[in-house]
């Protein structure tokens, strides 16, 4: 299981892009990093509600600017502009935050999966990645538009290594595979994954049991492929 590098207390903080597990900080290498990082509290509660704002606006479909942001989040421009260059860069924060909820959220559904039989334990973990864009799906939508526009390839790639870090445990766990097959098999599935869920996102925006099930038959096909390879 992931070795978070940072935890953060997020139980109590119901913000649409609330982080728990801190995969990029101060001493990361960032495309789009912010100018400022908040240190004390109030800084650090100052940069929450400008990205919470963005968030609210990106769900409700309104414009994201500099100046909708600070209004939105009760600071002015001045404030916004001491910890972020511009919009992009409030957007790489807050795909930031999104990205380390997912990971929190997906390791946080192991120990039950790695308690349940290998389909059921494989649901567990892809609806632990697909929770939050149910409860926000315009929001999950709208982000992703965003990012798609911007250098963030290197995040992404950051949070994939700790999800296939995830699903590596798990298929270790059920004896499906171990050491280097299990990460190369991990690999596949999160990239199949991710595939899979974009596309039935584009289609319904949100993703249904139905639809869920389709995912999870999917991915264990790819399983028992492997598992016959590796027998042969």
């Amino acid at each position: 299981m992931i070795t978070p590098q940072t935890r953060l207390d997020a139980d109590n903080n119901p913000s649409l892009y609330a982080g728990v597990t801190r995969i990029f900080t101060e001493d990361t290498d960032l495309t789009l990093a912010p100018r400022k990082w908040p240190r004390q509290a109030r800084s650090r509660a100052t940069v929450d509600a400008i990205l919470e704002a963005t968030a609210l606006l990106l769900e409700e479909g309104k414009s994201c600017s500099t100046n909708a942001i600070a209004e939105r989040a009760g600071v002015g421009i001045a404030t916004l502009y001491q910890y972020f260059q511009g919009r992009n860069e409030v957007i790489a924060a807050l795909s930031r935050q999104v990205r380390e909820r997912l990971v929190h959220t997906v390791a946080s559904a192991l120990v039950t999966a790695c308690r349940q039989s290998l389909r059921d334990g494989l649901r567990s973990l892809i609806l632990a990645a697909v929770q939050a864009d149910r409860k926000h799906p315009l929001f999950a939508v709208r982000l992703d538009e965003i990012e798609a526009k911007l250098p963030l390839e290197t995040d992404h790639h950051r949070i994939m290594t700790e999800l296939c870090a995830v699903v590596t445990t798990f298929l270790e766990h059920h004896n499906v595979a171990l050491g280097r097959k299990a990460q190369a098999l991990a690999n596949d599935l999160c990239v199949i994954a991710g595939a899979l869920i974009d596309v039935t996102r584009q289609r319904t925006t949100v993703i249904e049991a139905d639809q869920l099930d389709r995912i999870i038959g999917q991915l264990m096909a790819v399983i028992q492929a492997e598992k016959k390879l590796m027998r042969e």
